[in-house]
């Protein structure tokens, strides 16, 4: 009794919105939300049209690189690199060379880009066949392939100019409008799936390409508006003599190359899975990505809501008396956050996986078979779900300090951890080496990560696990339950129907949540302790 007593004292907390961590993420995380719920809808029309086929194989081909570019830009390494700098600008020589650092980025990137962009449109085709040899070997597949490659290749300068402007309206403590951007990105790509096959040479799958392009477009524009009446500003005055001799901007385009490695180390595993997808089953990579998009809903609600807002703060802290204790607390209380809903949310998946693939995507044509590569996809994905996150937020820490190498090297080891088991695997057990290895080698990755906090941190913070595992065994029970509630209802009621499918899903999702809820704060967990105090909070403001 007196250890329960201590327990709960020990994690009592503030309000969940009350620290700062929390407060920008439930922002974040409300755009986040958004833009899920569109690219949910996005994924389910393209997957109603093309299914886990050839077509959608090409289509996922060719849009691994914008794609993956679209990651890196948008949820890491450019805004680790600008960041970190342009908060010390703003801090210490003020908003107009703030809006100068940020101008000479601009068009130094732009020039870069412009060079990049030209080589990948002349490399098409030595890209398609690095990225999918089991399709390089006929010609009518390959022409399509090379051709999506190139249509979609100049996403990157969307893309790119939309990260710029994320970073500098979060340096401003500006938020809710970039995460909000991909709802504009979902909605090109909505338009692309509708776009006349007549108008693209009778290929409906050039319209998706197109798509990305309106997408990309439409998320830098709606961005770049609010930034034009902040305190960073582009300003159109500055040439491009001026900007190279910044060296401010020099700084960050450095720092951006080993940053960017880094982030192949990373997005490497998606073409590791893509090549040895491409060797087997024609529809196994759209079913990877279909698996992945599930795992980022979470992912991206949470993981990438918080490392959003916890580089500005730990580059603020960094330049303060005392950052470093600072930053050791903001760290835990960002990696226990992640903890707290990562955990449940695998539990979740892997219990429900099956259903949720059938509610949103077994529609068209997309059929039975397309369910269960997706499900083994799924599987091997959730089990990583907790370290895809803990990577994007222990690697805050690198970026705040300027420090991109030592990233670079950590995702290197995952990267070959990735490609050792997928080569061994892929062809015993099939899509689910694929996903597993991704997995694994984020942990590997992680781990390697954590291991060099001490650098910058004081002392290595193994505070940050705290809450593992009264989380874990949280998060089974979890589990538990929903499994049991789901096969007792799906046997009882065989479901005749999405609506129907979606009713009982439903109700089983609303018992994990309340028994894991239940658990955590019975037991302590100071985030369990304080959701749940806003949960009552907010009932009491509905029944008065």
């Amino acid at each position: 009794m007196e250890l329960s007593e201590n327990v709960k004292e020990s994690t009592a907390s503030p309000d969940l919105a009350a620290h700062p961590i929390r407060k920008r993420m439930l922002s974040v995380s409300a755009a986040t939300f958004l833009s899920r719920i569109t690219g949910f809808v996005r994924d389910m029309l393209i997957a109603y049209g093309f299914g886990t086929g050839e077509m959608s194989d090409l289509f996922y081909i060719g849009y691994r690189i914008p794609n993956m570019l679209r990651e890196l830009f948008a949820e890491g390494t450019l805004s680790s690199a600008f960041i970190p700098e342009l908060t010390r600008t703003l801090k210490e020589d003020g908003e107009e060379r703030a809006s100068r650092l940020m101008t000479a980025v601009s068009l130094l990137l732009c020039l870069i880009l412009l060079v990049i962009l030209v080589a990948g449109e002349v490399l098409a085709p030595v890209l398609f066949r690095i990225l999918a040899p089991g399709y390089a070997s006929s010609p009518d597949t390959r022409g399509v392939g090379v051709a999506l490659i190139r249509l979609m290749f100049p996403f990157l300068l969307f893309i790119s100019f939309s990260a710029l402007a994320m970073g500098a309206l979060n340096v401003q403590g500006r938020f809710f409008i970039p995460a909000l951007s991909p709802v504009f990105f979902s909605a090109g790509l909505i338009v692309g799936v509708f776009f006349p096959s007549s108008l693209t040479g009778g290929h409906p799958v050039y319209g998706l390409a197109l798509g990305v392009l309106l997408g990309g477009l439409l998320q830098w524009v709606v961005q770049w508006g609010p930034l034009g009446k902040g305190r960073i500003h582009f300003l159109p005055s500055l040439g491009m003599r001026e900007a190279w001799k910044d060296a401010g901007a020099r700084k960050v385009l450095r720092l951006l190359l080993p940053s960017i490695g880094g982030l192949w180390g990373t997005q490497g595993n998606l073409l590791i899975a893509t090549f040895f997808g491409s060797l087997m089953l024609s529809g196994t990579i759209s079913a990877l990505y279909y698996a992945m998009r599930l795992v980022q809903f979470p992912l991206g609600l949470i993981g990438a809501a918080i490392a959003t807002v916890l580089l500005p703060v730990l580059s603020r802290q960094r330049l303060e008396s005392g950052g470093a204790e600072q930053s050791i607390q903001t760290l835990a209380e960002a990696y226990r956050l992640s903890l707290f809903f990562m955990l449940p949310a695998t539990a979740g998946l892997v219990a429900l996986g099956d259903p949720l693939i059938k509610l949103l995507f077994e529609h068209g044509s997309f059929a039975a078979r397309s369910t269960v590569m997706t499900r083994e996809a799924l599987w091997g994905y959730a089990l990583g779900l907790w370290s895809f996150s803990g990577v994007r937020i222990l690697v805050r820490v690198y970026y705040a300090h300027q420090d991109t190498r030592f990233p670079v090297w950590a995702a290197f080891w995952g990267l070959l951890t990735n490609l050792a088991l997928s080569a061994a695997l892929y062809r015993s057990i099939g899509i689910l080496a694929l996903a597993a290895g991704i997995s694994v080698g984020s942990l590997v990755n992680q781990t390697i990560i954590f291991a060099g906090l001490k650098k910058y941190l004081t002392k290595t913070p193994w505070e940050i696990f705290g809450n593992t595992l009264p989380v874990l065994g949280a998060s089974a029970v979890l589990y538990a339950g929903v499994r049991l509630s789901w096969q007792g209802i799906a046997s009882a009621f065989p479901p005749k129907g999405s609506l129907w499918l979606a009713g009982e899903i439903l109700p089983v999702i609303f018992v994990g949540l309340g028994l894991y809820l239940g658990i955590t704060s019975l037991i302590g967990i100071r985030e369990g302790v304080s959701l749940v105090r806003e949960i009552r909070k907010i009932g009491k403001r509905k029944s008065s």
